[in-house]
């Protein structure tokens, strides 16, 4: 099953990774000196770097979209006619749209449309981590989760749905990625590699719940790609919009450091990777089941990558480097400690937090948390000198 990933990992590369014209990986020439320009100047950059940051949200977005929308059209053919050869396809479109949305998780943090609706429209999407039995119960003879208790839930639409998520504990997730990463791999009992969920659960003649399996898997499945497309809509541009306003927005340059900021400093570093090397525990993997949490790590750092670099230029580094070129170089050599610190990062990530500390896996992961770390407090120092707070976790 690693072989999948790495595939789909090439796919992403290959088809999607193209379309997005900033190059992330790790620079080694030298950087420009700063640029001398008076107040009206900086304050041009500025707006274009809010611009530049809109376009490249818009174009994630749309990505993430058509890309959620391919892997719908897999899972469909799948539930239509369940063997194994579309199973194996449905993962593989599951990892690379997975990946492709991985690049927007910068967007968030800001206040912005993946964080204002209740709860946050992310909660929808990537909440985790998920506790499997809330969506159907590990034992062969048990008739509760949402699959199975047919009396409690007897409609698996889309709107029940939500009302669902999260409901009485942050874990009982059920709708977003990793509840279908759950109903394709199933549970990951593997120590080298990931779930191995039979087609055959999809089977009428094998499982009287194969019809509620199928039934809640395209439901949230469509509800995941519903809520992409709207995110792609309100960033989309010439309409009256959140992009709209976000470009019009004084504050709108807040954003471009507090999502990565949060993201490298809070999210990656501590919730995802600190957490889990002190706990050793498989349930602190984000993406446990399809063993693939280490793609979820390269696509993240890419999309922090592309909000300072900017596509062709027009990022934040341009921005600082008009008010202290020390500052901006600081900034890009952490970025590139982190990339390049992140592809170290082993697989199957969940086999290597349980290494022993002077293990070479254990040790590319912590290099790797100190590199987010760092990156993390650089972003928020740069954020200070130009006169803006990085709050230390997300608010609200």
């Amino acid at each position: 099953m690693i072989a999948v990933a790495e595939f789909a990992a090439a796919m992403v590369l290959a088809r999607w990774c193209s379309d997005v014209t900033a190059d992330p990986s790790p620079r080694t020439q030298a950087q420009p000196a700063a640029i001398v320009v008076n107040n009206a100047s900086i304050r041009d950059v500025e707006q274009a770097c809010v611009r530049n940051y809109a376009q490249l949200a818009h174009h994630e977005y749309q990505n993430a979209s058509t890309a959620a929308d391919e892997m719908r059209a897999a899972i469909q053919a799948f539930c239509a006619t369940p063997n194994e050869a579309l199973l194996m396809r449905a993962r593989e479109a599951w990892i690379a749209a997975r990946e492709i949305y991985g690049r927007t998780e910068t967007f968030r943090f800001g206040n912005g449309p993946i964080d204002s609706t209740r709860g946050g429209t992310e909660t929808f999407i990537n909440a985790w981590p998920v506790d499997e039995s809330y969506i159907e119960p590990e034992s062969d003879t048990a008739t509760t989760g949402i699959i199975r208790d047919r009396a409690k839930y007897p409609a698996l639409g889309r709107a029940i749905l939500k009302l669902h998520n999260q409901r009485g504990g942050e874990t009982n997730v059920c709708t977003g990625w990793h509840a279908i990463e759950f109903m394709l791999w199933g549970r990951d009992r593997s120590e080298t590699g990931p779930g191995n969920r039979s087609y055959a659960d999809y089977l009428d003649d094998v499982s009287s719940y194969a019809d509620r399996r199928r039934e809640y898997l395209l439901e949230i499945t469509d509800l995941l790609c519903e809520d992409l497309a709207r995110l792609a809509r309100v960033w989309a541009p010439d309409t009256d919009n959140y992009r709209r306003r976000f470009e019009q927005d004084p504050k709108a340059l807040r954003a471009m450091f507090v999502g990565p900021g949060l993201l490298t400093g809070f999210e990656m570093s501590g919730e995802r990777l600190a957490v889990a090397l002190e706990t050793r525990d498989q349930e602190e993997e984000h993406s446990c089941f399809s063993d693939t949490t280490h793609l979820d790590f390269r696509a993240n750092i890419r999309g922090v990558a592309l909000v300072i670099r900017g596509s062709n230029g027009g990022g934040l580094l341009d921005f600082v480097r008009t008010k202290d070129a020390a500052t901006a170089d600081r900034l890009a050599q952490a970025l590139d400690r982190a990339v390049i610190a992140i592809d170290a990062m082993p697989a199957p990530f969940d086999r290597a937090i349980r290494m022993a500390d002077d293990t070479p896996e254990r040790e590319k992961l912590s290099a790797a948390l100190d590199a987010i770390e760092t990156l993390g407090e650089e972003i928020s120092r740069t954020a200070k000198l130009m006169g803006i707070e990085v709050p230390s976790e997300p608010q609200g």
